[in-house]
């Protein structure tokens, strides 16, 4: 495959020694990487001038970028139906956006559309997820507009039945999208995710595409582990790479692993045990290299 691969900076968070955000773009780079995945925690805390430079030094990297991390809240959630939290939930996501303009991110994406790790606060879940998706898709509107003000694409993680209940297929994804009705609001598809939910991970990739709802995707074994070749998996790489050259999808593919159970988002994403350890910083580094090559060679 010849798409741009990039890596997520939270790969690194929890080794030992910790690194600063200026060693984990060296050693992204040193794994042969064309994309860096940004998390909001690496910039959004940072003055203007800190985020300029922090950009340059990407830049002169030689990576492009990618941002990952929406922040909503309870008391900023666009699927609220509380008003002072909806518009909250708006205006923090149009922020976003702006500060993706200043890291020259044109692809901004997570969870906009309400709360990660969350599920439907009642009984009646068909109720609620009509309510909550239909408040998403009126705050996300307006917030779509911002997006192509600024000229960067929302792009909405689709995640799995544990960790959300909005939109867990590319299907569902798919309507809101449509209800949205904005060219600047896609979908980021993650394989680890797809693994649970989808029948047939090309055909919900081919479909998003089709749609042209196919923003980028986001690359993983079903244990969150970076994809290599030479040993079984679940996950069929050969057919997915197939289908995005067939489909010529050019969008950026971004592993996403989680490997060290020493790292701040460990219990977050249910890691309870160390794939990898956390002082082997030249094995995280081979792995990734030996990621990117592999992608590369299909």
């Amino acid at each position: 495959m010849q798409n741009n691969i990039g890596l997520q900076t939270a790969y690194w968070n929890g080794t030992t020694p910790k690194l600063d955000i200026y060693k984990i773009i060296d050693l992204t780079k040193k794994a042969n990487m064309d994309t860096i995945e940004l998390k909001a925690g690496d910039f959004v805390p940072l003055t203007t001038e800190e985020r300029r430079k922090l950009k340059n030094y990407i830049k002169d990297a030689g990576l492009s970028v990618t941002v990952n991390g929406t922040g909503l809240r309870p008391e900023r959630d666009v699927s609220s139906s509380d008003k002072e939290s909806h518009e909250a939930g708006i205006k923090h996501l149009c922020h976003m956006l702006d500060l993706c303009v200043e890291m020259d991110a044109k692809l901004f994406s997570g969870i906009p559309y309400g709360l990660w790790n969350t599920r439907p606060d009642g009984e009646d879940i068909a109720g609620i997820k009509k309510v909550r998706t239909a408040n998403a898709v009126k705050g996300l509107t307006e917030v779509a507009k911002h997006a192509e003000e600024a000229g960067v694409t929302m792009c909405l993680e689709i995640v799995n039945r544990f960790e959300q209940y909005t939109a867990n297929t590319a299907e569902e994804g798919i309507a809101v999208c449509e209800a949205i009705g904005s060219e600047y609001c896609k979908l980021l598809l993650d394989t680890f995710h797809m693994n649970i939910e989808e029948d047939y991970i090309p055909d919900a990739i081919r479909t998003a595409h089709e749609k042209g709802y196919l923003g980028y995707l986001h690359i993983g074994e079903s244990n969150r582990k970076i994809p290599a070749g030479g040993r079984k998996t679940n996950i069929d790489w050969e057919a997915i790479a197939e289908t995005i050259k067939e489909i010529g999808f050019e969008g950026p593919l971004v592993m996403e692993p989680f490997v060290l159970n020493t790292s701040a988002s460990a219990k977050s994403v249910s890691l309870w045990r160390a794939i990898k350890p956390a002082d082997d910083i030249d094995g995280l580094v081979a792995d990734a290299a030996a990621g990117v090559k592999y992608l590369k060679s299909l």
